[in-house]
């Protein structure tokens, strides 16, 4: 009982401090929208050379903190819409009608999050190594909870919303700039915990990408890793939290049994 109560109130407080944005916007709701940046420190390690390294154990530092919440457009920024000609429209826009979204701006109403993100740092002096040189960082992806879960690289400028991560044992090469990608859930999948694992590794490729901090070609897909690195694993969860309407008739539930039990442990009124 506590711990749905717990859920309901939490889940309140939450679309109380959603954004009120509203209208036509011209970027997707990050971070700062969602409750903060999540990121995952890599660094390099026990390297033989930390100016120019061939040997080293990557490491990730991350206190993620609470669990960032997989949400709708609608519940990130209330009565807002994407261009008809925005890449990430379809996927991530909200269905017509929704928040007074018009039919040509109208999209799938995915739910998403971007919170979490990758940066990497070198401090040669402090026992951090450089990338080696004719090499690059890489992040794969291990396991995903649900097969309905999808990623994407986000470049506004470019108007890029490409799909990334399309399925276990898929990666991509990373420059080591802090980089978020946007994950997305269809609204109909069901409230919980879902979850991924990702392995950032040292690839033998050079990074080649105009893709913003991200590479995903043909030559990231089959980049190899250099065994002489040690990998690191991260990994990433997110909640799903029922819809509006489901929190208000939870909310109801839960109402009801509370005064339920607040009767009968009175026990029966003698007049």
């Amino acid at each position: 009982m506590k711990k749905s109560l717990s859920l309901f109130v939490a889940a309140a407080m939450w679309l109380g401090a959603v954004s009120t944005q509203a209208g036509q916007i011209s970027a997707v709701p990050g971070p700062d929208d969602q409750g903060g940046m999540k990121m995952p420190m890599v660094t390099i390690t026990n390297a033989d050379d930390n100016m120019n390294p061939t040997t080293g154990t990557l490491s990730i530092s991350f206190n993620p903190g609470a669990t960032p919440i997989l949400s709708t457009l609608e519940e990130w920024s209330p009565g807002s819409w994407f261009a008809d000609t925005a890449g990430w429209r379809n996927d991530i826009g909200s269905p017509v009608g929704v928040g007074g979204t018009p039919l040509a701006n109208a999209g799938n109403g995915d739910r998403f999050n971007n919170q979490y993100g990758f940066t990497f740092m070198a401090m040669p002096m402090m026992g951090q190594a450089n990338l080696p040189t004719g090499k690059s960082l890489g992040i794969k992806l291990t396991s995903v909870s649900s097969s309905s879960m999808e990623s994407y690289n986000y470049v506004n400028s470019q108007n890029r919303w490409d799909q990334i991560f399309s399925s276990v044992g898929s990666q991509v090469l990373w420059n080591g700039s802090m980089w978020h990608s946007y994950f997305t859930l269809p609204s109909t999948e069901l409230a919980g915990t879902y979850t991924a694992t990702f392995e950032v590794f040292i690839a033998n490729e050079v990074f080649t990408g105009g893709t913003g901090y991200a590479q995903y070609d043909a030559a990231a897909l089959a980049a190899t890793k250099d065994t002489n690195f040690t990998a690191a694993t991260v990994n990433y969860s997110w909640t799903v939290i029922p819809e509006p309407s489901s929190l208000a008739l939870l909310g109801a539930g839960l109402l009801a049994v509370v005064a339920i039990r607040g009767r009968s442990s009175r026990g029966p009124h003698h007049g």
